[in-house]
C-alpha cells in the first residue's frame, strides 16, 4: 500500500509541477505558503537492545517512506509541519550468545511521525538551491507480532518522541513550483519493551533515506 501511495505522489509531483504557470504580481513577496509533498526509502541502522540476560542485535530490511505537509518560506528560512511515515519489516538477530536468527514470519513496522522542521536554503539567487533542515515532533511506532524458527514474540505500540536531519538540493520548475532530491536520517527516543520472554531497553529507532518530492506555492 505505501510502495502505491509513494508511486502515487511522485506522479501527482510531476502533474502539479507541469501546469501552466499563472503570473500574479505578488508572487514574490514573503512570507509565502506552500504546500510540499515527497516519497522514497528507508534504511533502519542496526538496533543493541539490552536486558538483564544480555545484549543483542535486531536487523531491519529497507522499505519505503513518504511524507506530505505545509510550510512558510520566509527568503531563505523555511518552517514546515508534515505528516511521515516510514515503513519497514524486521529480518533477524544475534542473540546474546552471539548466534545468527532470521525471523520467518510477521513483523511488519510502521512509523508515523508528526514534524516541525527547520530548513536553511543556500544560493537563493539560483534555479538550483541547496538546503539544510532540521525537525522534531511525535513518532508512533507500530511493530506486528513475529517468530524465528522456535520462538514467537508479542508485537508493541510506542508513542516516542521523533527527530530528523535532513540535507538536500531544490530546483526551480517555474516560478510557483520546485522539485527537490534530500537525504533523511530520521530517529525516536529509546524504548522498553517486553517480548514475551523478556524486558528490553531498546536503542532508538533510526534510519537513514533519501526521497523525491514538490514544493508547490499557495
Amino acid at each position: 500500500m505505501l510502495r502505491r501511495l509513494s508511486l502515487g505522489l511522485l506522479a501527482s509531483a510531476i502533474s502539479i509541477t507541469s501546469l501552466p504557470v499563472i503570473a500574479q504580481e505578488d508572487r514574490d513577496d514573503y512570507p509565502k505558503l506552500y504546500i510540499t509533498g515527497a516519497a522514497g526509502a528507508n534504511n533502519p541502522t542496526t538496533r543493541t537492545n539490552t536486558g538483564k540476560v544480555g545484549t543483542f542485535e535486531e536487523y531491519t530490511n529497507p522499505g519505503a517512506s513518504a511524507e506530505l505537509g505545509f510550510g512558510i518560506d520566509f527568503e531563505g528560512l523555511r518552517i514546515e509541519a508534515t505528516y511521515a511515515i516510514d515503513a519497514s519489516q524486521l529480518r533477524g538477530y544475534t542473540n546474546v550468545r552471539g548466534i545468527d536468527f532470521d525471523y520467518i514470519s510477521g513483523g511488519e513496522v510502521r512509523k508515523q511521525s508528526a514534524f516541525i522542521s527547520g530548513y536553511w536554503d543556500l544560493l537563493r539567487k539560483k534555479s538550483w538551491t541547496p538546503y539544510l533542515g532540521t525537525g522534531i515532533g511525535y513518532s508512533n511506532l507500530d511493530v506486528r507480532n513475529f517468530s524465528d524458527p522456535g520462538l514467537s514474540y508479542n508485537a508493541f505500540n510506542r508513542s516516542l518522541w521523533g527527530y530528523q536531519f535532513k540535507a538536500g538540493m531544490s530546483v526551480d520548475v517555474s516560478s510557483d513550483s520546485k522539485i527537490f532530491a534530500e537525504g533523511i536520517y530520521r530517529a525516536t527516543s529509546h524504548f522498553n519493551t517486553k517480548d514475551g520472554f523478556n524486558n528490553w531497553n531498546n536503542a532508538s529507532w533510526s534510519s537513514w533515506g533519501g526521497q523525491l518530492g514538490v514544493r508547490v506555492a499557495l
